[in-house]
Order: structure tokens, then sequence, then C-alpha cells
């Protein structure tokens, strides 16, 4: 009775999970899939930068900068889309701390991180002129300091964000965003020209963008 049983659980399940493939099949079929591109412009809101070199911890916060992003996207559901972006953002050094020491001289530094994302978005009334989105996306980085010698200071590493976003259609191909988000990166080994120090940098921040979205 336990081996029919089980064989009738199994037929069973056999069965949803063959309903749920053909459910999903007919959902994402090609006739509902929608492609699009899109750019954005955007700036930086306390946008931070942490490093550890010789043993030293440093905490350096860099002033609003501006920066592009780029995607192309795809509406994988009614309410799901999935896109891959690359986007560049760069600033100036304000302060920095040393072992909790405020230094005396802030270096005008150049901070500037490039990153390729592949990203998930979560739509709310999509079916609306109007709608939210949230989602995030994982990528690639490459972050890059030059100091005030000229020395490039560049690693690259894993980079993470998380987003919300308010489109307005203004036609059926043409939509207006505007979006926010928490920008960061994981720990990335960055190489120094000339020098033989290790260091050891993170990036964090919040970022504002405005763009343009075209549907094909």
């Amino acid at each position: 009775m336990k081996v029919m049983g089980a064989i009738f659980s199994f037929v069973a399940l056999a069965m949803c999970a063959h309903a749920s493939a053909q459910s999903l099949t007919y959902v994402v079929s090609p006739a509902m899939v929608q492609g699009y591109a899109k750019v954005s412009l955007n700036t930086t809101f306390q946008l931070d930068l942490d490093e550890g070199e010789a043993c030293l911890a440093s905490m350096t916060g860099v002033d609003a900068g501006w920066g592009i992003s780029a995607a192309a996207g795809l509406q994988l559901l009614p309410d799901v889309d999935g896109e891959l972006e690359l986007a560049i953002y760069s600033g100036t050094i304000d302060y920095r701390t040393v072992a909790g020491v405020p230094t005396l001289s802030i270096p005008k530094e150049k901070v500037r991180l490039v990153a390729a994302f592949s990203n998930v978005y979560y739509k709310f009334q999509p079916d609306t002129n109007a709608r939210f989105k949230l989602g995030g996306g994982l990528g690639f980085g490459e972050y890059r300091l030059t100091d005030t010698t000229g020395r490039n200071h560049r690693g690259t590493g894993l980079v993470y964000q998380v987003k919300s976003v308010a489109e307005y259609d203004f036609g059926a191909r043409t939509t207006f965003h505007a979006e926010v988000g928490y920008l960061g990166t994981t720990d990335i080994d960055v190489d120094v020209v000339g020098s033989t120090i290790a260091r050891e940098s993170s990036l964090s921040g919040i970022t504002f963008g405005l763009g343009g979205k075209v549907k094909f």
C-alpha cells in the first residue's frame, strides 16, 4: 500500500509540474515578450569609500558625482522585466579619515566605477500608464581611483544594486522614468601602479536617475 501511495503521489506531482510548465509556457510566449532599451542620467548621494592599506583603515566621502547608464531588457512576464545594464559613476573625494583621525589636507582624488549588471524588476500595476517597479541586480565592476600624483589604483570585483523605479508612458512605445537606488561593491583588491602595498576598497552609496525608455 505504501508503494502504491508513493506511486500515486509521484504521478500527481508529475501532472502538477506538467500543468505548471504548460501554464508557464503559455505566459512566456513569444507574442507576449516585449523588448526595450533605456538610458538614464544619474547622480550619487552619500557615496562612501572604505579602504584598508598597510593595516590602516580609511573612510572617505565622495562628492556628488555624475553618471550614465544604458540598459536593454525584455518583459519576461506581464509584471516582470529582466535587463542587462552598463553604468558609470564618478566623483571626487570630499573628506577622509585614517584610523579614525581626519586628514587636514583633502586630496582632489577622482573615483570612478564602471559596472555591468543583470537586473530583475517586479512591476506594480503593469497595465496602467503609470507604474512602480522594484528590483535589483548583481554584476561585475571596475573600480579606479586616480590620486594627486597621477597613479591609478585599480581593481575589479562584484557589485550589486537595489532600485525603485517610477515609470510613465507618453505613448505606446515611449516611457519616462525616475529611479532611486542603493549601489554597493564587495571588497575589491586594488593594485596600485608603482607600489607594492596591497589596498582593499569597497564603495557604497545612494543613486538618483532620470531617463527615457523606448519599447520595440
